[in-house]
């Protein structure tokens, strides 16, 4: 009955609105028993009817979505070199505030600022929070809720969940950021209705997320995807360089000679300007590399891009369209995150919604 709970719910966080007919074919359960369902969360305040659909020529349906302000959730992004960004959503994954904090890269100053952070959200909150969760650029055991890898930041087993539930008050959830960015896109984002699809974003890092069949696939050790130390050739043709390196922020101005920053960059694109056009020829050439080798193994619908990638804006998406070819040939669409930069604090958020979609049983 929990498992048939947490699915009803997800569907109604993923479509905002249904009825009890939709929830039934949605789940293959009789009317009966999504009825059974329905009531029981409506009577724990969990959902709520709120009035009549379109009629398809019978009695218009009586639709329910969950009742928002029953708790709020923070989420907190780790993954740019100097900020933490936050966010304060409600029970149905809609964005309530959103706030900065600067961070040393050390473990004292990440965790430091982000209960600063968390505090400040939760004093904007007017409903009661029901946990904090946190996006990092890294591997996460999601069983001892521990980051056990992680290459940019001096956080790998230092305890960071304990440290901040010890500070917080709050229930800590740790997911990796292009997992949670992703699954924010896949709930409310450009994913729509995409079932299988794949996300890439860069940040400090890269990363990259699966979805297969609706669902995330994560692989045996929650690695799948990472593709950061692939090897592209350097610009000069003369070796080769991980992805992480030649996709970066500081490498990629570097070759592009006078931009100051990714904005920057994107307007000498625009303008022609030789040293940031070759720049963006490079990145799309590497970008090309990297989704064609996931698009050939995979077979996605979709590519969404996130981070910098989506800040490079609809041409660089419609670039990527073009040049990518895959065998045997088939339709594959690019789209450009929902989210923008706060989509990793986001899903870390809505993470903390799903888990507690999983304790909902009538």
């Amino acid at each position: 009955m929990a498992a048939s709970a947490e699915k009803l719910l997800n569907l109604l966080l993923r479509h905002g609105s249904l009825s009890r007919a939709d929830l039934a074919k949605a789940m293959h359960l009789s009317r009966p028993a999504v009825s059974g369902l329905v009531d029981g969360l409506i009577r724990q305040g969990v959902l709520r009817e709120t009035g009549c659909g379109a009629s398809n020529g019978g009695k218009p349906p009586i639709m329910l979505e969950p009742v928002a302000e029953r708790f709020g959730t923070i989420g907190v992004d780790i993954g740019h070199e100097t900020l933490l960004r936050g966010v304060l959503c409600d029970a149905s994954g809609k964005q309530l505030a959103v706030m900065e904090l600067p961070h040393g890269n050390t473990f004292e100053s990440i965790s430091e600022q982000a209960l600063k952070l968390a505090a400040s959200l939760k004093a904007a909150a007017s409903i009661p929070v029901a946990g904090f969760g946190v996006a990092v650029a890294g591997q996460v055991d999601h069983a001892a809720n521990e980051i056990v890898y992680c290459a940019n930041f001096p956080l790998k087993n230092r305890g960071l969940a304990e440290r901040l539930a010890a500070g917080s008050g709050l229930t800590v959830r740790l997911d990796n950021r292009a997992r949670a960015a992703a699954q924010w896109e896949y709930y409310f984002g450009a994913a729509d209705n995409a079932e299988d699809f794949i996300f890439i974003s860069a940040e400090r890092g890269i990363g990259t997320a699966i979805y297969l069949d609706g669902k995330l696939f994560s692989g045996r050790a929650g690695v799948a995807g990472e593709i950061r130390s692939l090897l592209l050739p350097s610009p000069d043709g003369i070796g080769l360089l991980p992805v992480e390196q030649a996709m970066s922020e500081k490498f990629l101005l570097e070759l592009s000679g006078n931009c100051p920053d990714t904005a920057g960059l994107v307007t000498a694109w625009r303008r022609g300007e030789p040293g940031a056009v070759r720049t963006v020829d490079y990145l799309i050439g590497g970008t090309v590399y990297v989704t064609g080798l996931l698009t050939n193994l995979l077979d996605p619908a979709l590519i969404v891009l996130g981070g910098r990638f989506r800040d490079l804006g609809p041409e660089f998406a419609r670039e990527l369209a073009t040049r990518l070819k895959v065998d045997p040939p088939r339709q594959l669409e690019f789209r450009l995150s929902k989210s923008g930069r706060i989509g990793a604090a986001l899903g870390a958020a809505l993470g903390v919604i799903l888990e507690n979609c999983k304790s909902n049983e009538p």
